[in-house]
């Protein structure tokens, strides 16, 4: 009898008993098949992860931003974020002219108040500027342009610097607990130094939105650094 003969009658044995045992047997898989099927799970796991990871999920804590120039921003997770201004002092406010905030910002769309050191007597010298304070569309922004502290930054978490236009940006995110809706809040910041000035921005959002709003806060960043250092003289 030749193998393959031997292999037809095997097989007719294997399904007579089969049916009369009753039981129903399931039509096997190849193992190249099985074998391809495995890969392409393994695949779309490889790619997810990754993806998972760049955005600080999976024990990640880094979400990095895309830039157009080339450069990236590198926005660390911090356990608690978020600054305010902070004034041990008493000041005197305006709002910046379009004549202004075209000096100092470009084509940004901001809207801010200038702020001066407050005399104690009406015979002190003209008020001297110490910052800037407002918004850039969505994001809050807060700029000391003297030796005085406008803000307090509150960071706790790994800090991890980013070059954007050859400027030194430290960024991070956090993400508050969840409310009584269940909703969550994403903040997305950053604070650099443009010439002699400090600057401090952050964005913030529902956290199901988070990618907008650090894409927002990455490119206030670049136009603020492609402008470069504040052009102050109106204020002298």
């Amino acid at each position: 009898m030749t193998a393959e003969k031997f292999y037809e009658v095997l097989s007719d044995i294997n399904e007579k008993y089969v049916k009369e045992s009753g039981i129903t047997e399931k039509p096997k898989q190849s193992v190249l098949r099985r074998f391809g099927t495995a890969a392409a799970c393994l695949a779309v796991i490889a790619v997810l992860g990754a993806g998972l990871l760049h955005i600080g999920l999976f024990g990640g804590r880094t979400d990095v931003a895309d830039l157009d120039n080339g450069d990236k921003i590198a926005f660390v997770k911090s356990d608690t974020a978020g600054a305010s201004l902070s004034l041990d002092m008493d000041v005197t406010t305006r709002q910046l002219t379009e004549e202004e905030v075209h000096a100092l910002f470009g084509d940004l769309p901001v809207t801010a108040d200038a702020i001066f050191t407050a005399g104690d007597t009406p015979d002190d010298s003209e008020p001297a500027l110490i910052g800037f304070e407002g918004n850039i569309g969505n994001v809050k922004i807060i700029i000391s342009t003297s030796d005085v502290q406008l803000f307090d930054t509150v960071i706790e978490g790994d800090e991890k610097s980013s070059a954007v236009n050859n400027v030194n940006i430290s960024a991070g995110y956090f993400i508050t607990e969840p409310n009584s809706k269940n909703e969550r809040t994403a903040i997305y910041y950053a604070e650099f130094e443009l010439g002699s000035s400090r600057v401090y921005l952050e964005n913030a959002g529902s956290a199901d939105g988070s990618e907008i709003i650090k894409n927002e806060l990455a490119s206030v960043i670049q136009k603020l650094t492609d402008n470069g250092e504040l052009s102050l003289t109106a204020f002298e």
